[in-house]
Parts: structure tokens; C-alpha cells; sequence
């Protein structure tokens, strides 16, 4: 089979959702996964990964902090399963993961382990100093992953 057949064949699409509250069925990313999704007849992981929680200040309990990231967490998965449950509304098989880990490494873990033909991300569009300072995460993943990425411009947060 040709390398272009091959890419053609998106059997699996790796979505990585970074921001839970801008994002719905009506966001830019997830409106062209279900595109995709429909003419290939994917399967689509939604990816969130969230931060290890680390150390705490010297002045912050670390019972708060774990009571805080556990609401955080139960508000994030309840979020996950009801887009992927609206997903699966709209005849696309979905399964949502919220993985614990480093952002991009992690995405690229997931794609590996999934074997995700394509990996989606939403991607803003901001300043030059906003870009070499703050957001590396796209850059990142165009430079270290082997598969095919997605960047599907999404209106400012």
C-alpha cells in the first residue's frame, strides 16, 4: 500500500482537548474530529492530560490542595464523558481519557500506545511573544512526534 493510501487510512484520531471549559461540540476541533471521524468511520480518543500534583507552598495545607485538584479532577472526567458520550449521540465511537502526566510527552505517549493515525489539536492564534514564550506545546509536538498532526485554528479563550 502507498505511503498516501496509508494516510488515508485514519482508522484512529488522537484529539487533544487542552482547555475542558472552551470546549464543545460547536468548537472548531471537535467539529472537524467529527468530520473526520464520519468519513473514515474513526475511532476517536479524546485526550486531556492533566498535571501530577507536586509539592506544596509552606503555607497551603496539602489536604486543600488535594481536596482542590480532586474537584478539579471529578469536573474535568464528568466533562470528558459527557462530550464523549455527545460524540457517540452522533454515531462517532469516542472514549475519553484523562491521563496524568508532562503535556506533550504525554500526548505522544498516547498517540504511541493507541497507534493514532492523525493527532488533533486546537490551536490559537496569538502574538509572536506570547508564542516564544508561553505556547510551545504545538511547536513541540510538530517536532517530536512521527505522526501526522491536525492544528485546527480555535477562537481566543
Amino acid at each position: 500500500m502507498t505511503k498516501w493510501k496509508e494516510l488515508l487510512l485514519m482508522k484512529t484520531i488522537l484529539v487533544a482537548i487542552e482547555n475542558i471549559d472552551g470546549t464543545s461540540l460547536a468548537s472548531p476541533v471537535i467539529e472537524h474530529t467529527m468530520e473526520l471521524a464520519h468519513s473514515f468511520s474513526s475511532k476517536v480518543w479524546l485526550v486531556h492530560v492533566v498535571p501530577r500534583l507536586g509539592t506544596t507552598p509552606f503555607t497551603v495545607p496539602r489536604e486543600m490542595l488535594r481536596d482542590q485538584a480532586a474537584s478539579e479532577l471529578h469536573h474535568e472526567h464528568k466533562f470528558m464523558q459527557h462530550l464523549t458520550g455527545a460524540l457517540r449521540d452522533r454515531g462517532i465511537n469516542a472514549t475519553a481519557l484523562l491521563v496524568e502526566g508532562v503535556t506533550v510527552k504525554t500526548i505522544l505517549e498516547e498517540a504511541d500506545r493507541l497507534d493514532a493515525d492523525l493527532i488533533v489539536v486546537g490551536s490559537h492564534s496569538h502574538g509572536l511573544l506570547y508564542r516564544a514564550l508561553l505556547d510551545g506545546t504545538g511547536e513541540r509536538l510538530l517536532n517530536e512526534s512521527t505522526r501526522p498532526i491536525l492544528f485546527v485554528p480555535e477562537p481566543p479563550p
